[in-house]
């Protein structure tokens, strides 16, 4: 960011960047919570049947023929102080090639690409409404589904509105673009915090001076 290359400068002309480098942090953190949550679903009288939460070992991104699933991550950040200066913060998640199936199944995912996108969710309980109110974009990462990948987002301006400017850290929201999400257009299904390989769940990095 253009920001950090000015504080950079900065501290080279004042002498500081050999002092500075020794104090940077870097915190990585699995999420607190995370789900699967379904959106555009009929309000029938058998809702919770057809619009339960996903809690499995896997995040659902994607449509099928009743819903269009997004996902949502929260990550402690009460480790960092208040008045740290926060240089980077990056989201991963992991693509191990599968997608949604029929019928709550998994299959393969097809040879295309993906393009998701993360947002910040604005309601603090999940579950209490029907659907989570969520802002404006603040990154997106597209992907060829036929190759398996680490995959990241930038959220250095999120991370930074929660630590420094007491903003509520009501978690992040996973969803497919625009131009892409629809029903049944499937979609992967990324491991969790609960999946039995620990090497692929989702994992927030902040880096920053402790102030």
């Amino acid at each position: 960011m253009k920001w950090i290359a000015l504080l950079l400068v900065a501290l080279v002309a004042t002498g500081g960047p050999a002092h500075a480098a020794t104090e940077v942090v870097t915190y990585r953190t699995a999420p607190s919570a995370d789900v699967g949550l379904p959106f555009w679903c009929d309000w029938g009288y058998d809702w919770d049947e057809r619009c339960y939460r996903d809690f499995s070992d896997r995040l659902p991104v994607g449509g099928e023929p009743d819903k269009v699933w997004r996902s949502a991550l929260r990550f402690p950040l009460s480790p960092i102080p208040r008045n740290a200066f926060v240089l980077t913060a990056t989201l991963f998640l992991s693509f191990d090639g599968v997608c949604l199936g029929p019928r709550k199944t998994e299959r393969p995912c097809p040879a295309r690409n993906y393009t998701i996108d993360v947002h910040s969710v604005l309601s603090p309980d999940w579950l209490r409404e029907r659907e989570v109110e969520f802002g404006p974009r603040y990154d997106q990462a597209t992907f060829w589904a036929g190759a398996l990948r680490r995959l990241s987002w930038d959220v250095t301006d999120l991370v930074i509105d929660w630590v420094a400017h007491g903003a509520p850290n009501d978690g992040l929201l996973l969803k497919l673009a625009e131009t892409e999400e629809d029903f049944n257009v499937s979609g992967p299904r990324l491991p969790s915090s609960e999946f039995a390989n620990a090497a692929l769940r989702p994992v927030l990095e902040v880096t920053y001076w402790p102030g």
